[in-house]
């Protein structure tokens, strides 16, 4: 089996690790964790539909840009609760989706990846990322830090939309100087996925560990 398809599916079946950590803790996960399963399943669901459509020669980009608003969204959301829901969150989030349908619909299309919008998210989202961990060492709190799932999470979001950020934007001038170069790039993003999937693992288990501490 060709690597890039290893990765892929490694990849997709990544997601189930995080999931599962949140199936033990269902009906207990409220605030950040709780909107993080909503974009854990939202990806599977993602993934699961891009794999089916690509399968029946179907194009998957609308799919892929309609999950990118809604990961999007739910982070900006998961920062917005936790950082005590700050105006210029919510000035964003609303300037970032009149970006995305105008980029979406007037320049790039729908059914084509959205290089401009991802490239933007990735932006937005590493700074709000940056932000939080700078927050958080100026207010550290009395427990142990890494027992925080928002630690985790912004690692998670930080490694992702970070390295993918980095592929997006040097993605043209890789493919016109290195024929070839787009099946490494998208093997790249994938490894950047997996990293990501482990990171919010470990926020969703230090949750569920908290959880029992409380109970």
């Amino acid at each position: 089996m060709p690597i890039e398809f290893i990765f892929a599916y490694t990849s997709m079946g990544s997601v189930l690790l995080p999931l599962g950590i949140s199936a033990f803790q269902l009906y207990r996960l409220k605030g950040s964790s709780l909107y993080l399963s909503y974009l854990l399943s939202a990806s599977l669901l993602s993934d699961v539909s891009s794999y089916f459509l690509g399968k029946s020669s179907g194009n998957s980009y609308l799919i892929a840009n309609v999950y990118l608003l809604y990961q999007f969204l739910t982070l900006s959301k998961i920062y917005f609760h936790e950082l005590g829901q700050p105006r210029y969150l919510k000035f964003i989030a609303i300037v970032f989706t009149l970006f995305f349908f105008i980029n979406a619909v007037f320049v790039q299309g729908l059914f084509v990846f959205n290089t401009h919008s991802n490239s933007l998210s990735g932006l937005v989202l590493v700074s709000i990322s940056l932000y939080y961990l700078f927050n958080l060492l100026k207010n550290l709190p009395d427990d142990d830090i890494y027992q925080l799932p928002m630690l985790w999470i912004s690692f998670g979001v930080l490694f992702y939309c970070g390295g993918t950020l980095i592929l997006f934007l040097t993605n043209n001038f890789l493919v016109d100087k290195f024929p070839g170069s787009h099946r490494l790039v998208w093997i790249l993003h994938n490894f950047c996925n997996i990293v990501k999937n482990v990171l919010f693992t470990i926020a969703l288990w230090h949750n569920y560990r908290n959880l029992k501490h409380s109970s």
